[in-house]
């Protein structure tokens, strides 16, 4: 097992201060955003995540320890002793919701048996300020396809959905039972990049529509729809898009009122705007260039719309998605991936 190495990155201070926040799967799409994020605003983020050697830019603002979690865990307590840490972001999870379907077992040893062993280490250390990377996977499919945070009647259909949901219940009981205190952030669809084009997203196996058209776009190859026949105004499936900026700033405003104001709650991150796969589609030609789609039938269970009611965490939070026009995510997005296609070249 490779030892657990500290790397300095580019631009990173030397100086450690004492506001260091442990942020697990920091080296994600997400998470990286969410390190720049607290980095510009006092932060130093003690990233923890595997094969981090792999993306040099998604560790730029940090520290950052190669581990495989739950194997080493003692590693992990080493790096608690070392650092004044009082909060863990944890958004290491697999997350492909058909893969779950064929393999559960995967998604509840990882999502869930991990994320207890974290969560109980941590409260051994007395490390009580938690903030979950949950879903909006967790409220299936809502009759009406608004998704209100108030609604205690969630009924996730698929594994990926339950786990995350599995983790939200075992918050509450740990809250009551050990004043250990949790923010859980319903993700919506996640999308766009750094307007400065620092860090972004990249996977070896894309399953994000947005950056898929994209490709689509750039490479001069054409693009499947799944679906134009959804009870919607155009026929296509209606999604929430929210820009990765403001899921990064609600991370840092969730930070300053875990364990204050709010002990233990759950909350959406949408842009509460209802935008169809035409209309997306639109602006990724607007930015990346013309393509051919072909309409395929659409996949079973995929509802015709999900959108986010954030009116909670707007009051909560102090929280505003402002960066989430579908222009601006997808114009950020195509940004990124011009810059990331000349650092492979180079």
């Amino acid at each position: 097992m490779e030892d657990t190495t500290e790397h300095q990155f580019p631009n990173q201070s030397t100086n450690i201060n004492n506001k260091c926040v442990l942020v697990v799967g920091g080296a994600g799409y997400i998470g990286s955003h969410v390190c720049k994020v607290l980095s510009k605003n006092g932060h130093t983020p003690i990233v923890v995540d595997h094969n981090i050697q792999d993306k040099p830019w998604a560790t730029s603002f940090g520290l950052a320890f190669n581990l495989n979690l739950p194997q080493e865990m003692h590693r992990l307590d080493d790096i608690v002793k070392r650092y004044n840490i009082d909060c863990c972001m944890h958004l290491a999870a697999y997350t492909a919701v058909g893969e779950s379907v064929a393999n559960p077992t995967k998604y509840y040893k990882n999502n869930v048996v991990m994320t207890l062993q974290l969560i109980d280490f941590l409260n051994s250390c007395n490390i009580k300020k938690f903030i979950f990377s949950s879903s909006a996977a967790t409220y299936g499919i809502p009759t009406d396809g608004i998704c209100r945070d108030s609604d205690k009647t969630l009924m996730p259909i698929n594994p990926y959905g339950k786990s995350k949901l599995m983790i939200e219940s075992i918050l509450q009981d740990y809250n009551k039972a050990y004043d250990f205190n949790s923010i859980s952030l319903r993700y919506f669809n996640a999308a766009g990049a750094d307007p400065d084009a620092e860090v972004g997203e990249c996977r070896e196996q894309e399953t994000h529509i947005i950056p898929l058209a994209i490709k689509a776009a750039m490479d001069g190859n054409g693009f499947k729809l799944f679906g134009d026949d959804y009870n919607t105004k155009d026929g296509t499936c209606v999604r929430d898009y929210v820009h990765v900026m403001d899921l990064a700033d609600a991370h840092l405003k969730a930070l300053n009122l875990v364990g204050n104001q709010i002990k233990c709650g759950s909350y959406n991150l949408g842009s509460g705007i209802p935008t169809s796969n035409k209309q997306m589609l639109d602006s990724v030609q607007k930015y990346a260039g013309k393509m051919e789609i072909t309409i395929n039938p659409r996949r079973p269970g995929d509802p015709d719309m999900l959108v986010a009611d954030i009116s909670r965490t707007k009051s909560d939070l102090g929280w505003d998605p402002v960066n989430s026009s579908i222009d601006n995510i997808v114009g950020t997005a195509v940004k990124w991936h011009n810059t990331i296609n000349k650092k492979k070249i180079n």
